[in-house]
């Protein structure tokens, strides 16, 4: 799911010079040599929701790049009423362009891909057709990012856009996405209020198009445009999404509110579209070098991510799903699943929204099961939380993440998730109590026996109140007298939630582990995850009277 940060882009120069590929159904396309300066053209995308507008285009030059890394650009300059106070960024590539031929018909040369940096996004760099037509819809078995970079362009949908996160944890994926070096754009919703009748927008050339890695209440992915279909086969972008070569993601239209605009068009800060992905409509199958193509129809391979929220101090009970991506039959392949970034903002969001904050004083529970196609019993763990840090819950959040790492970093077996369930329980309050005394009767105890002990408590900010609790005598302890030591649990802080988002928004840092102490069976990933485990209770331990050494219970 990692996104790259500069287009990256294999010597393809000698597809120039093989015939243009004939196209049953799709529009009539010009050769590069074709393309000249000083043509006037036109270009189409989204500006607002799914209709298509046009602009005006200006060919400025045919840049031809080396031999060594760089693929043949055409650079152009962008005019007219949609672009003119705003300019092109991210959400635009895939735009096609279509200049007139000697006989006046309109035909595409390909679409807008980089840009160079320029102040107000008009001048910007365009993929040739036939580079983007170069791309098969199923790659090779073996293909795998390039190594070779185009220099001084930047891609125009490298940013993720998430929808489906509000409030802390929205704030919280923005300053972790800052700090993991990621652009991400945070969408208002997966559709308008005014359009959940909005009906699936036909992928036509300019049209807008989403590429999934999830679907639902947490919708990630990367939103661009089409640049040209010939039947059920679609290319969009013009450049990679991450480059990994074979995927399996969703085929998506989307949904534009709006371009918002960023003159100044640096690496953080540019004019993009503000947009939604909508409809799952096909199969996202190549993550290639001057486009992502897929095909609509059939989906890829999903599984659902339940997240159950309750709210013990009104009794609501809410309830999301989200459809994740399922890559693992090509080794996901962009070095993470979608799961990772899906499950811990969906679990963060989940515990904001039913606490309507993010207040460091609440407890619950969380119980979080992966079930396994191959595994009989499902993986499962559930811990108990006191506090959690600012922000939302980051104990929840963390231990959610360090789960998915542990599937994603395991490399002994394939294997494959029918579901996941996460089953949170929480409230507003801090149970929360601090030992002030324990007594217990001074007389000879046996080896193995349980010995009651009386706690004096103080709850946090509040009174004091008291509780028995048995401990029982090790069967080995020496003989003699012995100090009895009680050790509470303190809150679970952790951390912010921003330290767990970070790490899961980069996935390419993803490895597994060196020690040699890894799962290496599919039971031994199952007992590792099931040792995701949060002790909430009192620790004790018996000390000679003359010695600091001690035996624990």
């Amino acid at each position: 799911m990692r996104a790259v940060h500069r287009a990256l882009l294999t010597c393809v120069l000698l597809l120039l010079a093989a015939p243009a590929v004939a196209r049953a159904e799709g529009e009539p396309i010009m050769p590069l040599e074709q393309v000249q300066k000083g043509m006037r053209c036109q270009a189409a995308s989204v500006f607002q929701g799914t209709a298509i507008s046009s602009f005006d285009i200006e060919i400025l030059d045919v840049i031809q790049g080396d031999s060594a890394a760089e693929a043949p650009r055409i650079l152009f300059r962008a005019s007219g009423a949609a672009v003119d106070a705003t300019g092109v960024g991210p959400g635009f590539s895939g735009s096609p362009i279509r200049c007139p031929d000697g006989a006046g018909v309109m035909r595409n040369i390909g679409a807008i891909s980089e840009g160079i940096g320029e102040y107000g996004g008009k001048v910007a760099l365009a993929t040739p057709i036939q580079l983007i037509l170069g791309e098969p819809v199923e790659p090779p078995a073996s293909a795998r990012r390039s190594s070779a970079t185009l220099r001084s362009a930047r891609p125009l949908a490298t940013p993720l856009t998430l929808a489906g996160a509000s409030g802390p944890m929205a704030g919280a994926l923005q300053r972790a996405a800052k700090r993991a070096g990621r652009v991400l754009l945070l969408s208002p919703g997966t559709a308008p209020r005014s359009s959940f009748a909005f009906p699936v927008a036909p992928l036509v050339p300019g049209s807008a198009v989403a590429v999934g890695y999830t679907s639902g209440a947490v919708s990630i992915g990367a939103v661009g445009t089409v640049a040209y279909v010939d039947g059920s086969t679609v290319w969009a972008f013009g450049h990679p999404l991450d480059g990994a070569g074979r995927r399996s993601l969703l085929l998506q239209d989307a949904y534009v509110y709006t371009v918002v605009n960023n003159p100044v068009q640096s690496s953080e800060l540019s004019t993009y579209k503000l947009a939604a992905p909508g409809h799952d409509i096909g199969t996202l199958s190549n993550d290639a070098n001057s486009a992502v193509v897929g095909v609509t129809g059939a989906a890829p391979p999903t599984y659902p991510l339940q997240v159950v929220a309750h709210d013990l101090d009104t009794g609501r009970v809410r309830s999301q799903v989200t459809k994740v991506t399922d890559e693992s039959d090509l080794g996901l392949p962009a070095g993470g699943s979608a799961l990772s970034l899906a499950a811990t903002t969906a679990v963060g969001n989940a515990a904001a929204v039913t606490l309507s904050g993010a207040s460091t004083r609440q407890s619950g529970s969380m119980c979080m099961r992966v079930t396994v196609r191959e595994l009989k019993k499902p993986m499962r763990f559930c811990n108990t939380y006191v506090g959690g840090g600012p922000g939302p819950n980051s104990a929840v959040v963390g231990d959610v993440g360090t789960a998915v790492s542990l599937l994603d970093t395991f490399e002994y077996a394939n294997f494959h998730i029918s579901k996941v369930d996460v089953n949170l329980k929480l409230r507003r309050s801090y149970p929360q109590a601090f030992i002030r005394k324990a007594t217990v009767a001074r007389r000879a105890v046996r080896r193995g026996s349980r010995l009651k002990v009386r706690l004096s408590l103080r709850r946090s900010r509040g009174g004091i109140f008291s509780r028995t609790i048995s401990v029982r005598v090790p069967r080995g302890m020496p003989v003699g007298d012995r100090k009895l030591l009680l050790e509470g649990t303190g809150p679970d802080t952790g951390g912010s939630v921003e330290d767990s988002l970070t790490s899961v928004l980069d996935l390419g840092s993803l490895a597994p582990d060196s020690d040699g102490d890894e799962p290496r069976t599919l039971g031994q990933l199952r007992t590792a995850f099931g040792d995701i485990h949060r002790y909430d209770g009192i620790t004790t331990s018996f000390q000679p009277e003359d010695d600091d050494s001690s035996v624990e219970d």
